[in-house]
């Protein structure tokens, strides 16, 4: 991959990182609205009037449901799915080979639908897509989803900050994949979880994965990282070495607003500087492959550590020999990527989810490492939103309001959904899923495999 084609690669997925709250098309696709009313124990009951919705409680007495809040009415919940656009991204030069995520997302929220809604509301979806560069798309599709539509919840890739546009200024819940902190929790006034790891607390099980393998004993540590990639995720990664006890040679790469040539200066710069103090081990703090390729070019010797996992399709988009990362580490927070991914066709759980989608919508779901469209990362994380939405949604009851919501989020405890056989939503649990499995990359077969 020549130097201007990784530059184009690594801005956008910068912009992956950096982007604010919104999406340019201004077409919505909603679902159709229809109620569908669970059928009421009739057996010591007056006859119910089925034109009205009502949801059977625990005491079998029908309950008339009401427009309990803003995007719930007596017949649907409004939902709004959004997520990164990639044909957009594949237009522009970034392929990552992995179809329509928004479509996926909708497809196993439909099959709730399929099942008669939550308590005889209906979900209807509105569906938006955003190319992740700049903020102006994504603060445009907040104000849409909030202040035109006024759904109930936002669900699907809510980045960063931009979740904040949903659950601090306008007072909507979030069922995000990702992405999530501390100060984000903090500054939410509306429901917010993640289906997988808060990126604080995901990169301290990271660095106590390491720890726990042995990998950093004795070893002289460089953290490489770049600003216009995520300066937030290199500090974090810092931080917990320096909270094990690892005092780590910084390498941060500053802000070169798109200048390849500056870019790739600066990492030799410090590529350099980690040489000269005697750097045996680097960690990649970086969800991009940048760097990689320049240390490869100029011969840097070191064993590589990788935070966060990022995928086999990643390095070969930026042009990384993948026989120079051979045996780097990372922790893997699904299986998706491993040389087990085919397998996973067998898992009952994934199986019925990949279903349901397959069911519900146009996309088909691949289990091969080699197919033309890797969407079995999306399945999974469509069906963990569509496990925690219904769970929550059940739970908060009749009267669903931001307030049963988060009663109902914090009373959820442990569950299982598809990919994280292990998960739990609670008081202080507000990422679904587990750190991860300790994963090293192989060369030879082109993707991450478990260790064991």
């Amino acid at each position: 991959m020549n130097r201007s084609r990784r530059l184009l690669t690594a801005l956008t997925l910068a912009a992956l990182i950096a982007a604010g709250c919104s999406s340019g098309d201004d077409t919505t696709e909603t679902t159709d609205p229809t109620t569908t009313t669970s059928a009421p124990d009739t057996t010591d009951t007056e006859p119910v009037d089925e034109t009205e919705p009502t949801v059977t409680t625990a005491t079998t007495e029908p309950v008339e449901l009401t427009a309990s809040h803003t995007g719930v009415t007596e017949e649907v919940i409004r939902v709004g799915v959004v997520g990164i656009d990639f044909d957009r991204l594949a237009a522009i030069g970034v392929d990552f080979n992995s179809g329509d995520a928004v479509a996926v997302y909708t497809a196993a929220l439909e099959a709730i639908n399929d099942r008669g809604g939550i308590l005889g509301r209906r979900l209807e979806l509105t569906t938006e897509r955003y190319l992740p560069v700049g903020s102006i798309e994504v603060d445009e599709i907040c104000a849409r989803l909030t202040e035109d539509l006024e759904v109930f919840v936002v669900v699907g890739a809510v980045r960063l900050d931009n979740v904040l546009c949903y659950t601090e200024l306008n007072d909507t819940a979030v069922i995000s994949i990702n992405q999530q902190n501390q100060a984000r929790i903090d500054r939410s006034t509306a429901p917010y979880v993640t289906v997988r790891g808060r990126n604080d607390t995901r990169t301290v099980a990271w660095v106590e994965a390491m720890v726990d393998a042995g990998v950093l004993e004795g070893e002289t540590v460089g953290v490489l990282g770049a600003v216009d990639v995520d300066e937030e995720l290199y500090e974090e990664t810092v931080a917990a070495l320096q909270a094990a006890g690892i005092d780590p040679v910084g390498g941060l790469v500053p802000a070169n607003g798109g200048d390849v040539n500056a870019n790739e200066a600066d990492i030799q710069i410090i590529l350099e500087k980690f040489r000269a103090e005697g750097v045996t081990l680097t960690v990649h703090a970086s969800p991009t492959a940048t760097g990689l390729s320049t240390a490869s070019e100029i011969g840097y010797e070191t064993t590589w550590l990788q935070n966060p996992a990022i995928g086999a399709g990643t390095l070969t988009t930026e042009g990384v020999d993948l026989s120079y990362v051979d045996g780097m580490l990372t922790l893997m927070p699904t299986p998706v990527g491993t040389v087990d991914q085919p397998a996973m066709a067998d898992d009952p759980a994934v199986a019925a989810c990949v279903a349901s989608i397959e069911a519900n919508g146009e996309e088909t779901v691949n289990f091969a490492l080699g197919a033309d469209a890797g969407n079995l990362n999306h399945a999974i994380n469509a069906c963990g939103i569509a496990t925690i939405l219904e769970l929550a949604f059940t739970a908060a009851g009749a009267e669903l309001t931001n307030e049963s919501l988060a009663a109902a989020l914090v009373g959820l405890g442990e569950f299982s959904m598809a990919g994280f056989p292990s998960a739990s939503l609670g008081p202080d649990d507000t990422d679904a899923a587990g750190a991860g499995q300790l994963a090293r990359f192989s060369a030879a077969d082109e993707a991450w495999e478990f260790v064991d």
